[in-house]
């Protein structure tokens, strides 16, 4: 079947609903192919359900008789901070991006098992606070600097210094890195970390980036960054599109044999807006499309065949954070309060994931194998009565750390990217909480970018 007699793809990950004040999720996503180019592939889709029944994953048949050519055009939900992998926090439009440009070191397996990608081999001491990790031969960058050993020794100075490396390093517990070898590198731990590899798969410390490039002008590598993955940066239109070519000189290969990767070109067009993302999928402006969006999912459902929808449940949930740095929420009398009080059917009813998604008990889905049974047997499952006795607990202690005298209410601001279905479900839990007479509740909302760094 030609590409050309497709229907326009829609890749769609979506969040089960909220936890506690849901404003976005963030996962690795799919992304659709062309619509309209000579390349050949053989599929079959599942049509999506009608109910949220547990794993609702669409299925699909691996490619067969792939040809070279084309170029897909993809709608993103919001526009990448910036493509510096050692500095950029990152969503799933900013990994979609950077992952066109960039290869890990290490990455999952369908298993959840870390396994090499630029790395071949990775083995610790007996007491997991060494790693000698070994890269693959003959990677050359964008720029045509090979890569060894020395380039991932010298990426880590400018990692520790990055918003996103620095957080990634503290985190794994990372002292230093060094060249042992031509090609091999030893990760040395202050601490014990068996799941030290996961960290290699994360982009401020396992995308790979040439750092002679990228420490000449930080600011302007981020509109022209050099990596070594499938695709090079041809151009970058903030907010408009970036456009992504084939490296001609990339190491991978399909596993039949075939030189990777199969397009041409990528164009990556940040939208924003659910309805106009959609709707240029629809008319053919864009050939795919991701969204985390319940209400987006029924619209698309309700377009009929012009467009094949790709459900994906995904590894973890919508949810919301509490900062328990600041007060109130430092107290879990107010944590769990709130979350008591909020009732997860209206607000999957708001968000337009009546039928589509189910409650979430913690961070991880259903069907992912970090899914805990505990967990969900211990989440606080709505009980306004009991929410409201917390608060109410909270409010009363002379000793409460907001600093506010007893019985006075608590403040609280519930912030979100401005999607009209996630505006309505913080307003879903305004009402609720502030109908407790406990609770004064601030709305606010910011773009995907602001909002994400913000959280972050």
């Amino acid at each position: 079947m030609k590409w050309h007699e497709f229907k326009k793809l829609i890749a769609v990950i979506f969040a089960l609903s909220i936890v506690a004040a849901a404003c976005g999720g963030s996962s690795d996503a799919s992304s659709g192919e062309e619509a309209e180019t000579e390349t050949e592939e053989t599929t079959t889709t599942v049509a999506a359900g009608a109910e949220a029944e547990g794993d609702v994953d669409t299925s699909v048949e691996e490619v067969e008789g792939a040809t070279y050519g084309g170029t897909v055009t993809i709608g993103l939900e919001a526009e990448a901070p910036g493509l510096r992998p050692w500095e950029d926090s990152c969503s799933t439009p900013c990994y979609g991006m950077m992952s066109t440009i960039y290869d890990r070191l290490m990455d999952q397996n369908e298993n959840g098992e870390y396994v090499g990608f630029l790395a071949e081999t990775i083995t610790p001491n007996e007491d997991l606070t060494v790693w000698t990790m070994t890269l693959r031969p003959g990677v050359v960058f964008h720029n045509g600097v090979e890569l060894t050993a020395q380039t991932i020794a010298d990426m880590f100075p400018i990692q520790a210094e990055g918003t996103a490396g620095s957080s990634t390093i503290a985190q794994s517990g990372l002292a230093s890195v060094e060249a042992t070898g031509d090609l091999e590198v030893t990760y040395t731990l202050s601490r014990p970390n068996s799941a030290f590899p996961a960290s290699l798969s994360l982009t401020g410390l396992g995308f790979v980036f040439e750092p002679a490039a990228a420490a000449a002008d930080s600011e302007a590598f981020s509109l022209a960054p050099v990596g070594t993955g499938p695709f090079v940066i041809e151009s970058r239109d903030v907010d408009n599109e970036t456009v992504v070519v084939r490296n001609e000189n990339y190491w991978g290969k399909a596993p039949n044999g075939d030189q990777l990767p199969y397009l041409d070109s990528v164009i990556l067009r940040p939208t924003p807006d659910e309805g106009t993302r959609l709707d240029s999928l629809v008319s053919g402006t864009t050939n795919a499309m991701a969204t985390l969006r319940q209400g987006t999912i029924r619209d698309a459902r309700a377009v009929g065949d012009s467009i094949t929808l790709y459900e994906h449940q995904g590894n973890d949930t919508g949810g919301g954070m509490f900062n328990v740095a600041v007060p109130p929420y430092d107290d879990v009398r107010v944590r769990r309060g709130l979350t008591l009080m909020n009732n997860q059917e209206q607000v999957i009813e708001s968000l337009g994931g009546t039928g589509i998604s189910l409650p979430s008990t913690q961070f991880f889905s259903a069907d992912s194998p970090w899914w805990s049974q505990k967990v969900a047997d211990a989440w606080p499952t709505f009980d306004f009565p009991a929410g409201q006795a917390l608060v109410q607990e909270y409010v009363d202690d002379p000793a409460r750390s907001d600093g506010k005298a007893p019985g006075e209410p608590i403040d609280v601001e519930l912030s979100c990217p401005p999607d009209p279905t996630l505006i309505a479900a913080m307003q879903v839990l305004e009402q609720a909480w502030t109908g407790s007479g406990l609770v004064n509740v601030n709305l606010t909302n910011f773009d995907q970018a602001t909002h994400i760094n913000n959280a972050v």
